[in-house]
């Protein structure tokens, strides 16, 4: 819920708040999903799913439901428990996939392809329950999109997450570990290599600057993984800044990932093309 939270909405806080106040509710009406104080030791979506239904039909029963007489009565008049709920369904569902994803990683013998290729084959459990939208009909073409489009959106969350893991949350580069400002750079960018978007040898940990020259081919690596600038940059030679974040890096070997080295055909078809 932190996570998905608009920076200053208060949603994130009215939610977990939410969670915290209806535990006691139901208990103390004896509610049939739950005889404890604490919603939050619910783990199954499918239950998480079965108690929003409940709580959308007692939020409309109003003071002829549970929440009679409970106080602050603007967190069921406001639906907020529902929408606690609902977040707390998804962020369930995204859990238990990026677990999968991650004993794939796990795995000691996968190799960066068949590691790509079965990351992007697995099925996303109660995907539909991601979309924002609601009357969605998954059957017909635009439902189908927006289903593709949530899927492309995770998969990019999640390799993100895997090479700053494999790269120990620092900028391979400078050795910088601030994760607000580390970025997952793709070698190959990830529109012109379908088969190799969730390839972790097909990604770097750069932070925000250098993934930005990275992406405009503005800076590379050689086959010895040392930082290459492009002539382009000779212009600013001059600059002390430059010198500081650019030229004193120039010709210096990166630092390793733990697994998955980046792909020497990758660095290759990246250094192609620097403009001279």
């Amino acid at each position: 819920m932190n996570g998905a939270n608009v920076e200053g909405s208060g949603k994130a806080s009215s939610y977990l708040r939410a969670l915290d106040l209806l535990g006691p509710i139901l208990a103390g009406n004896g509610s049939k999903f739950f005889a404890d104080s604490n919603v939050w030791a619910i783990e199954s979506v499918e239950q998480v799913a079965k108690l929003y239904e409940y709580i959308l039909e007692q939020q409309r029963l109003g003071d002829d439901g549970i929440f009679r007489q409970q106080i602050p009565s603007s967190y069921w008049r406001n639906r907020y428990y529902s929408a606690a709920l609902k977040s707390y369904k998804q962020f369930l569902i995204l859990h238990y996939h990026e677990e999968r994803l991650w004993q794939i990683v796990r795995e000691p013998e996968v190799t960066p392809v068949e590691l790509s290729r079965r990351l992007a084959r697995q099925r996303i459990e109660s995907i539909e329950e991601l979309v924002p939208e609601q009357d969605v009909d998954f059957s017909k073409k635009a439902g189908k999109e927006r289903l593709l489009e949530v899927k492309t959106r995770i998969n990019q969350e999640f390799f993100r997450k895997m090479i700053i893991s494999t790269y120990q949350a620092q900028c391979c580069v400078t050795g910088l570990n601030i994760p607000a400002v580390l970025r997952a750079s793709h070698i190959v960018a990830w529109a012109d290599d379908e088969e190799n978007r969730l390839n972790p040898a097909n990604g770097l940990c750069l932070s925000a600057t250098y993934d930005a020259a990275f992406d405009r081919h503005l800076i590379s690596l050689d086959e010895d993984c040392r930082l290459i600038l492009s002539p382009v940059l000779n212009e600013y030679c001059s600059n002390d800044a430059f010198k500081t974040q650019f030229k004193l890096f120039e010709g210096c070997e990166i630092s390793r990932p733990k697994r998955f080295s980046p792909d020497q055909k990758f660095l290759e078809k990246h250094r192609n093309k620097l403009p001279t």
